[in-house]
């Protein structure tokens, strides 16, 4: 009974993959009651939930941000969702849930570097392009869709310019959305900000419609609930997913008519299936029988005898969506429909002396020494912790292939802390923990795709969020919740974010 039992695997235990099991899994104990007969639900992960971009970012939810863009609907339908969720499972106390108030302060003239570092000639290297941080900075309101990839690199200074010119890259594009209910309001509404250096200050979000969480808490939390209800989970890379009966294009070869070679040293052996292939590995390693499933595909895992015959598969590992090309099931997947790469994103987290309320700050530094501007955004958390990210790295990148290898610059993490303490008196910290980054999955057009394979028997691809995954991921594991159990979305409209949408 279990082998015909459908199964679905997600890859990637991010807050897109856990929302996805989650909502799937949910589904699915509600009409299938009997376990024993119950579609399979597998999610795996090559590292640990929520080891990046999941686990290292604010936690911001906006529900306005993003309207009068391709993701607004999206947005709104997905921040409620959070409120829904934090309900459901007490998520105030469990991934600090709350609404807060939310700021847009202008400051000027923060001295952010010693004047002898200022003189000093840099050979510029990759790693120490630093520009302003686009965490969750929301895309201004007369867009049709959100941030492009040239709006996510600016200018990149050339070789042997002076420090200072590193410093003046800025996401001029990148700015709190100008929404006419926004109102200016003293400096002292902030008080633990300086109120001496703040030129404008701006109320751009409040309570009814902007909230925070705590993304790891809020991942690791869902994905608790999920097994509780019968998920199962694999700590395993994925090397391969294989298409059973798939057979290899026969290669041609033309035979040169004058060669002295007997016909017979020149036979071209028709291709072998994957079924075929995948039998004598069986034989050959003593592997399961995988290769007598009558399953559209195998999930082929770094470690041996755990290979997943499977009927459905998702892949949601955000920056490392691409894997997925090199994956025999997903060749008619190109690059351009997929053009999702990391950009690196520095945060530390600190406790500070005195609590700061609730009340998120995206702080526009103006006039530095450098020249240019700086962004950073703070957010209180209700745990008395501190979450502050900025000093985007220029380029979005491939991100290395371990999520745990250290990707942080030490000048922008060290600048950061600067910057950090130039701004408030009151977060003069203890840091709890710095030298931190992560890498955002970043879409060339700045909209995620949330997407069925076209043509394919049960493949799906939920990626590319950037700067609104916490927000949007709630949203979209339900969407494809629907596609994986229903074979289409009643809850949203997923036209803007198919995968053959630009190509």
């Amino acid at each position: 009974m279990g082998s015909q039992r459908e199964t679905i695997v997600i890859i990637g235990a991010g807050v897109v993959g856990v929302s996805i099991a989650y909502f799937t899994t949910k589904r699915l104990v509600s009409e299938h009651p009997d376990p024993e007969s119950r579609p399979r639900v597998i999610l795996l992960e090559q590292c640990e939930p929520g080891c990046s971009a999941s686990g290292k970012s604010g936690g911001f939810l906006a529900r306005q941000w993003s309207d009068s863009t391709d993701t607004e609907q999206l947005a709104r339908f997905s921040y409620d969702l959070h409120a829904k969720l934090a309900e459901e499972h007490d998520g105030a106390s469990r991934w600090g849930y709350r609404p807060v108030d939310t700021f847009s302060a202008e400051v000027d003239r923060i001295p952010v570097a010693p004047a002898k570092q200022r003189k000093k000639v840099h050979q510029r290297t990759d790693s120490e392009s630093v520009v302003t941080s686009i965490e969750v900075i929301a895309p201004q309101t007369h867009r049709t869709s959100s941030v492009t990839m040239q709006e996510y690199s600016s200018s990149a200074a050339t070789p042997g310019s002076q420090e200072d010119s590193m410093q003046t890259s800025t996401h001029a594009s990148i700015s709190v959305p100008e929404i006419p209910s926004f109102k200016v309001v003293p400096p002292e509404t902030v008080p633990w900000l300086r109120t001496d250096v703040v030129t404008n200050l701006r109320q751009v979000g409040v309570t009814a419609n902007t909230a925070q969480v705590d993304p790891l808490k809020l991942t690791r939390s869902l994905l608790a609930e999920a097994k509780s209800m019968g998920l199962e989970t694999i700590r395993a890379k994925v090397i391969d997913v294989a298409e059973m009966g798939y057979r290899p294009p026969v290669i041609e070869l033309s035979i040169d008519r004058h060669s002295t070679k007997p016909l017979d040293v020149l036979q071209i052996e028709t291709p072998k299936t994957t079924s075929q292939t995948m039998m004598e590995m069986d034989e050959r390693k003593g592997h399961k029988k995988v290769s007598k499933t009558k399953k559209p595909y195998v999930v082929l895992l770094d470690q041996e005898g755990l290979d997943i015959p499977a009927d459905k598969i998702v892949v949601a590992c955000g920056a490392w969506v691409t894997s997925c090309l090199r994956w025999e099931a997903f060749r008619d997947v190109s690059a351009s429909q997929i053009p999702i790469q990391g950009l690196r994103v520095h945060y530390l987290l600190a406790k500070p002396k005195s609590e700061i309320p609730a009340q998120a700050v995206f702080a526009e530094i103006n006039g530095t020494v450098y020249n240019g501007e700086d962004a950073i955004e703070i957010y209180p958390r209700p745990d008395g912790s501190v979450f502050v990210c900025g000093e985007a790295l220029d380029d979005p990148e491939m991100p290395p292939h371990n999520p745990f290898e250290p990707v942080y610059s030490k000048r922008a993490t060290s600048r950061l802390k600067q910057i950090v303490n130039d701004v408030s008196t009151a977060l003069s910290f203890d840091v709890i923990q710095y030298g931190l980054a992560c890498h955002l999955p970043v879409h060339a057009k700045g909209i995620p795709v949330i997407s069925k394979v076209p043509s394919s028997k049960g493949l799906y691809i939920a990626a590319g969020h950037g700067c609104w995954g916490i927000l949007n991921g709630p949203a979209t594991g339900l969407a494809i919740s629907e596609l994986l159990i229903d074979g289409k979305c009643s809850s949203l409209d997923l036209q803007n974010f198919k995968l053959d949408r630009w190509y």
